[in-house]
């Protein structure tokens, strides 16, 4: 069984394997790396209308005066 990894097509063998397995290394380490990516902007934007949504409702006028005053909509009675 080992015999055959000394022979020329042993080795060629051998060295088709590794590049094999090295290449598909790279290649689920690009895509781990994609995919943390697209998690973090989807993350970030999630993050980023929370605060906005935060901010809006905290520039709100809540006083009494503030709650009588037209907002522009037209609304039926």
């Amino acid at each position: 069984m080992f015999s055959i990894l000394f022979t020329p097509i042993g080795r060629y063998l051998i060295l088709g394997v590794a590049i094999l397995m090295i290449a598909a290394g790279i290649y689920g380490k690009i895509r781990a790396d994609a995919i943390a990516e697209v998690k973090a902007a989807a993350t970030a934007d999630v993050l980023r209308r929370t605060q906005d949504a935060v901010r809006a409702g905290d520039a709100v006028d809540v006083t009494p005066d503030g709650l009588l005053k037209s907002d522009g909509h037209k609304r039926a009675d």
